[in-house]
């Protein structure tokens, strides 16, 4: 049984953490983030899900339980334990046996032995970080993904992210990449396992739960990578 955490994790974007800075006890039983995105949606309903996954920075678990339906069981990990902790409260009793959680920084090694997980699921989240960090996080999740294992991950380009009161909302040192830019990118982080890419987009969204809140779009592509 996990306590009921309410402190707010503090945001740092000069070191990588790009929290909310938010007790998500208060913010209802929905994700934060809304439903998730219909084609991410499609692809878990269909792809073949098995064994032990990881996912990684799963927030508040907009697609957690996608991954548990399936899953033998789940560690769901994030850098913020308000929202890890919003998301076991809210998985269904039933569930709850196949799910762990931990506390981690994705941008460090992660407490994983080797070849660990037969799959990584990662969404909203890569796609911030400089390339120096995202090579660096690329490189552990192939350290704790088995041979044969799968990646499922999201990663978005041409974000356009304009606060409420109509000032830019900048995430500090965000690559932010054009969608032909993303698909090189995780063409060659990926370049030793079978991949293939979606496009989808996000059409202009207002995130209400956020801090601050602000309105969102962007296009991006899901990723299935299987390790040979």
């Amino acid at each position: 049984m996990m306590r009921k955490i309410t402190k707010p994790h503090t945001p740092k974007q000069n070191k990588y953490i790009f929290t909310e800075g938010m007790d998500y006890s208060k913010t209802g039983r929905a994700s934060i983030w809304g439903k998730g995105d219909k084609d991410t949606v499609r692809i878990l309903s269909k792809a073949k899900i098995s064994g032990k996954w990881l996912n990684l920075a799963a927030g508040d678990g907009r697609y957690n339980l996608y991954l548990l339906k399936k899953a033998d069981k789940v560690v769901a990990s994030d850098i913020d334990e308000s929202a890890l902790s919003k998301l076991w409260h809210n998985t269904p009793e039933k569930y709850k046996k196949k799910l762990k959680i931990k506390n981690l920084d994705i941008t460090k090694k992660l407490p994983f032995k080797s070849k660990s997980f037969d799959g990584v699921f990662c969404a909203g989240t890569l796609h911030i970080f400089p390339l120096k960090i995202l090579e660096r996080i690329v490189k552990e999740i192939d350290r704790v993904l088995a041979p044969g294992g799968k990646v499922i991950m999201d990663f978005a380009s041409d974000i356009e992210r304009v606060r409420l009161d109509n000032k830019p909302y900048i995430i500090k040192d965000e690559p932010n990449y054009t969608l032909t830019e993303s698909r090189g990118v995780l063409k060659r982080l990926f370049r030793n396992y079978k991949i293939s890419m979606y496009t989808s987009e996000v059409p202009e969204e207002i995130l209400k739960e956020a801090n601050p809140p602000y309105r969102f779009s962007c296009k991006f592509i899901i990723l299935v990578a299987d390790k040979f």
